[in-house]
C-alpha cells in the first residue's frame, strides 16, 4: 500500500492524495496526463518458447518418470498412478493454454500420495520454460501460474 500527497506546482495549490492497495498495472494521477497502451497485445517476444526448449522440457518429464519408476518405497500401482499424473501434468503445461489448476492439483496429488517425488514435480513446475509457456498464453494464465508458484513458496519468474 502506498500513499502520496503532493502539490503539483508552485502556481497551483491542487493536492492529490492517492492510496493504492492491491493494484496491478499502471495508475496515473494529475492533469494533462496521456496514457497510451493496448489491450490484448500479442505475447512479448521473450515469452516465445523455442522447439529446443520444448524438447528439453519433454526430456525433463521423461527424467521424472524414470525417477518415479525407480522409487523403492512405492508399489507398482502407486507408480502407475504417478506416471498417469505426470502425463496429465505434461499436457497441462504444454497445452496451447496451460491449465494452471491441473498443475496445482497434480502437485497436491504428489504431496499427498507420493511425497518422495514431490521435489522433482515441483522442480518441473519451476523450470523457466514452464513460466514462458504460461506467459505466452496471456496475462490471466501467467497470473494464475505466478499465484501457483507463490502458493508453494517459490519466487515468481523474474524475482530473485
Amino acid at each position: 500500500m502506498a500513499a502520496h500527497g503532493d502539490t503539483q506546482d508552485e502556481k497551483d495549490d491542487t493536492t492529490y492524495r492517492v492510496t493504492v492497495q492491491n493494484v496491478t498495472g499502471h495508475t496515473t494521477v494529475g492533469r494533462g496526463n496521456t496514457v497510451t497502451g493496448s489491450i490484448g497485445a500479442p505475447a512479448r517476444a521473450e515469452s516465445q518458447v523455442t522447439q529446443a526448449q520444448l524438447d528439453a522440457l519433454h526430456r525433463e518429464f521423461d527424467r521424472v518418470r524414470e525417477l518415479v519408476e525407480q522409487l523403492d518405497d512405492a508399489g507398482e500401482r502407486e507408480k502407475g498412478a504417478a506416471v498417469d499424473r505426470l502425463e496429465e501434468l505434461q499436457a497441462a503445461v504444454t497445452d496451447s493454454e496451460p491449465d494452471v489448476r491441473t498443475m496445482g492439483r497434480v502437485r497436491t496429488w504428489f504431496a499427498e500420495k507420493l511425497p518422495a517425488a514431490l521435489g522433482a514435480v515441483t522442480d518441473l513446475l519451476m523450470l523457466p520454460t514452464v513460466a514462458l509457456l504460461a506467459q505466452a498464453a496471456g496475462d490471466e494464465v501467467a497470473a494464475g501460474f505466478d499465484a501457483l508458484l507463490q502458493s508453494f513458496g517459490a519466487a515468481s519468474p523474474g524475482e530473485s
